[in-house]
Order: C-alpha cells, then structure tokens, then sequence
C-alpha cells in the first residue's frame, strides 16, 4: 500500500514516500469524503515550515496542490497566511463551523519528513473508520491517475487567527480555573519554539498576560535551524535552560514544530512529564471544584495518571497510542458540562473545554495561572503530587535499526510468548498486552513497552518502575532483548 494513515495521518520522507502525486490523491480522497457529508463543504488548511509547504501558494508547493484540488471541487478552502500550529487549525475548525481540515505537517519527526493528516468537523483527529475509508480511496486515486471532473470553483479565503486562539485559552484558563486576575507582571518565562509554528501565539499569549518572556529559536525555518524537533528529550533544552536562567525565569516551555506537544521545566530547570503536569492541574481542578469527571490516557504513560484518578473516583481510560482515540471521552464530558483530561507521555494534552487535538500552549498557560494562584513555585507543585500519589520513574528511549530489520521485529512482536520474554528479563512476566504494541507487565506491576515508528525505522521502549535504577534496568534489558533479535 503506498499511502498509509498511521497514529496521525501519512508520514514520509519529501520527495520519496511524500509527494506532490501523494498529496494530489490524499487531497481527492479528503474531497470525496466531506463532499459526501455537505454538497458546499469548507476546509481549512495549515501547514509547517517544512519544505514544500508555501504561505505563498508557489507552484508545484504541497499548499498550493491541496488549495487547487478542493477549489476545483467546489470546496472552500480557509487558508492560514502563515505557518500555524495544529492545535489552532482544530479549534479554528470548531469555532467557524468548518467541515473539517487539513494539516500539512510531519509534528515531531525531522525535516525531511513531511505529512498529511485530516481533522473532521469536530477538530479532533480523525477515527480510524475515517482515515481507512480515506486511505482506501486515496490508494485508489494513486494508482489509477485519474481525477474526477472539476465543479464550479470553491472560494479561497486567506485567514489568521493567532489572536483569537490566544484570546480564547486564556479566557478558557479564566474560567476553569476561577481565577481572574490577569496580571502575571511577576513571572517571566522562556520558551523555545523549535523553528517551527508556535512563536506567534505565545507572543499574544504572554503580551495578553503581561508576562516577561524571551522566545528562542523564533523564526519558522524549513530545517528546524538543525534542532531537534522532540521537545521531549531534555538533553537537548540546554539552551532553553540557559536563558531561563538568565531570566530567573520561574517556568520554561518547549513545544514540537506544530506546537501539538509541550515540556514543562520548573524553577530551576527541571522536566516535569506530561503526566505530573496533568496530575498537578487535575489536583487543582478539584481544589477549585470544577466539575472533572475523568481523564483519558494511553499504554504508553505513566500509571501515575490512574493511580490518581482512581483515588479521585474518576473516570479512567487507557487507550492505544494517538489522540484519536480520546476523541468520544472528551466530547462526551463536554456535552455534559463536564471536564475531561486528556495526555499521553510524549507530550500531548488537552482538556475538553479547550480542544479534541492535543494542544502545546494549554498546559502551560494552566501551569502558569496555578502557580499564580497558588503562590506555589512549579518544583513544590511536584512535590505534593508525589507525595500524595506515590513515585513512579518513567523512561522512554530510541531504539533505532537497519530498515531491513524491521519486518523481522514485526514478527517477533507478533509470536512474542512467555518463554521468549522471561529468558531476557530478570523480572516474572505477569501479563503481555498487545493494545498498542507489545505490553510486558511483570509481578511487581513495572512494565515495558516496545512500539515501531510507522516513519522512521524507530522502536519506541517505555519502561516504569518505582524507583529510578530498576526503571534503567528494564530499559537495558529490554535494548538487549531487540540487539539479540535483529542480529
């Protein structure tokens, strides 16, 4: 199959496995779908700074191919006049009542990837009966080369709406936070924008607070100016936590090049993870007696999140990887009146009142609104969700591979039993779990997760324990377990 929709749309390297031929068939396929929804549908369209994709609307662009294509189908097509995260183009679609959206972006992986993902009218990712039935039609489309006949054309209509977003997350903060007072001319904070989408939000966020800030790496560049596109890894923040030094900066952000994932570093430069952010916001949300009902996490994070939801009496679920699957959880609060969380540990967040996409600037304002509350500093909001909740240490890595060795770890994933596991781990296996990927859970309730990249030729290992050399052990046991199986 030549065009697939993994976790997130189709990914591939530009010029290769994405193309202009790909994202022709991609786009035809899309038309077909919301076109038998609503004979005069609207879609918005953004984009990354990632090669191909033009503000400009140059020819042979990926932009302009998409623009064209709907237009000729008698889509109207609201198209961002600049680079824009995804968690804008999902509310955008939301708030203007659009049909649906297209994202060209690759989020985290390296430049020389680039993607195509489809959000429907809720503005939250696609469900897999979606992207199946678009995948299907756009492999179709492919392979026959042949377009359907062109309608009347469809409206184009440059948009921007940074300052909107930017409005509505404060507002949002305001209110789910019952704390209305705007003036953060104490903090400072440091952000490093990663060359991607993300800086002209976070100047209308901070200027709308009134908050000292210094944006590094601003400028939307097409090679993420050679950094790494995960915020993720920490080792690679120094900068960031040089500046927020400077600044004596009591939070610092980071946010991927589409600005759908965020770290969080407290006072002093340290990471917190996605899962004690949320656990920190859910513990205040309580505190201010919004109504939470529950929150929605994935195989791969860390059990903190249920061992807090659960001594909470929430509501919680843990699905496969990708934000897709959280979709009903989340809308189902929201039609209640009632809030729902939603992360994974690499980064992505929400909350029902804001987004159905994952949002890199949520989380962050929230943190910022507590802290301001609370007259707590980031580190001791840690601490007491520690203590309350327990410790756990969470580790995840990179296990990277000759690409010819990938259908081999596809079939050991795929008969992996009992016998194979307990000869390379020094821990009794108690269950394996095959909800996203391969799930080893052992007798003390430390675990490891092995996932493949559907991009890269990239295995994911998470492992958990309580304490932090256990959690390493089970992450060198379990990088000795795929070195034996791909030699």
């Amino acid at each position: 199959m030549t065009i697939s929709f993994g976790t997130s749309g189709h990914r591939g390297i530009t010029g290769s496995d994405f193309t202009i031929k790909h994202v022709e068939a991609i786009t035809l396929a899309i038309s077909d779908y919301v076109l038998n929804i609503n004979p005069d549908p609207s879609i918005a369209i953004g984009y990354d700074p990632r090669p191909g994709n033009s503000p400009r609307l140059e020819e042979n662009s990926f932009t302009k191919e998409t623009c064209d294509i709907l237009l000729s189908r008698g889509i109207n097509v609201h198209f961002f006049d600049f680079y824009v995260p995804t968690p804008l183009i999902s509310w955008y679609i939301k708030e203007k009542g659009l049909d649906g959206g297209i994202i060209l972006t690759a989020s985290h992986n390296p430049p020389v990837y680039n993607g195509m993902k489809f959000n429907p009218a809720n503005g939250a990712p696609a469900p897999s009966e979606v992207t199946k039935e678009i995948e299907i039609s756009a492999n179709n489309y492919f392979n026959q080369n042949n377009k359907p006949a062109a309608k009347m054309k469809g409206t184009l209509k440059k948009v921007n709406a940074d300052n909107e977003f930017a409005k509505s997350i404060i507002e949002q903060c305001q209110k789910y936070c019952s704390f209305n007072n705007s003036d953060f001319s104490n903090l400072s904070v440091a952000i490093d924008a990663k060359h991607g989408t993300v800086s002209s939000v976070w100047d209308n966020l901070m200027n709308m607070l009134n908050i000292k800030y210094h944006i590094l790496n601003k400028e939307p560049l097409t090679d993420f100016g050679g950094v790494e596109a995960n915020p993720t890894k920490y080792s690679t923040l120094k900068d960031l936590r040089k500046k927020q030094k400077e600044l004596s900066a009591q939070a610092a952000f980071a946010n991927d090049p589409d600005g759908d994932r965020h770290v969080i570093l407290d006072e002093d430069g340290k990471q917190l993870t996605p899962e004690e952010t949320t656990v920190i916001i859910m513990d205040y949300f309580i505190t201010k007696k919004t109504t939470l009902t529950g929150i929605a996490t994935t195989v791969a994070s860390s059990r903190l999140i249920k061992i807090a939801a659960q001594q909470n009496k929430l509501n919680f679920i843990e699905t496969a990887v990708g934000f897709k699957y959280f979709a009903d959880f989340l809308e189902k609060a929201k039609n209640n009146n009632q809030t729902a969380l939603g992360v994974e540990s690499s980064g992505g967040f929400t909350a029902s009142f804001h987004t159905l996409e994952k949002c890199g600037y949520l989380p962050c304002i929230l943190m910022l609104f507590i802290i301001k509350d609370t007259g707590k500093k980031i580190s001791r909001l840690k601490e007491d969700i520690l203590k309350k909740y327990g410790k756990t240490v969470f580790k995840e890595i990179e296990y990277r591979f000759l690409p010819d060795k990938k259908e081999t770890l596809v079939k050991l994933f795929s008969s992996i039993s009992q016998n194979t596991v307990n000869n390379s781990f020094t821990e009794n296996l108690k269950a394996i779990v095959k909800t996203d990927g391969i799930k080893l859970v052992f007798d003390s309730n430390d675990w490891v997760l092995f996932r493949l990249s559907g991009t890269e030729p990239v295995a994911r290992i998470y492992a958990e324990s309580d304490n932090d050399k256990s959690a390493e052990t089970l992450i060198q046991q379990a990088k000795i377990f795929l070195d034996n199986s791909v030699k």
